[in-house]
């Protein structure tokens, strides 16, 4: 967290909103790690309004992945992580904004959903995004969508061990 803090100030300025916002939302998510909801809390509102500056297709090259829908899988890990109920209003959004055609993106943010939903304490709902997150991540394979296999796998309830196994394989 120090060094997303350090991070954070050197990214400061015009043409650096889309890092700023990246940093800031890692941040978050390194506080929500250690139960620093206050921390987490203040990073994710400051990340997300760096964001409403941000152009990631016209800043960094490095930051072109820092999309909508990689801000809604920060927001997702922070909430899911603190148990906090804004991760039902924020699910919504996220899948909303997915749509019908899931990008890579997509299938991180369904993963990151899905993580959040077991984490949060709604296992039903959980276990529902996680199968579909399974399907995605088949159709459209990534690193990310990988570690996030491995993650969902270890929290699904003991009723999901096959489903458990399936993600376990993909992930390896």
């Amino acid at each position: 967290m120090e060094f997303l803090s350090q991070a954070a100030n050197d990214v400061r300025g015009h043409g650096n909103a889309t890092a700023a916002a990246w940093v800031l939302g890692r941040h978050a998510e390194e506080a929500a790690a250690v139960g620093d909801e206050t921390g987490a809390l203040r990073a994710l509102e400051r990340a997300r309004f760096a964001y409403d500056f941000a152009d990631h297709t016209s800043e960094q090259a490095w930051v072109r992945f820092v999309t909508p829908y990689r801000m809604d899988s920060l927001a997702l890990s922070v909430y899911g992580q603190l148990g906090r109920p804004e991760l039902t209003v924020t699910a919504d959004t996220a899948v909303g904004r997915l749509g019908d055609e899931l990008s890579d993106g997509g299938v991180v943010v369904l993963g990151d959903l899905a993580s959040a939903l077991l984490r949060g304490g709604d296992v039903d709902q959980g276990v529902y995004v996680s199968r579909q997150f399974a399907a995605a991540a088949q159709a459209k394979p990534n690193t990310m969508g990988k570690e996030r296999a491995a993650t969902i796998a270890a929290s699904l309830p003991d009723s999901e061990q096959e489903l458990g196994l399936h993600l376990r394989q993909f992930a390896s």
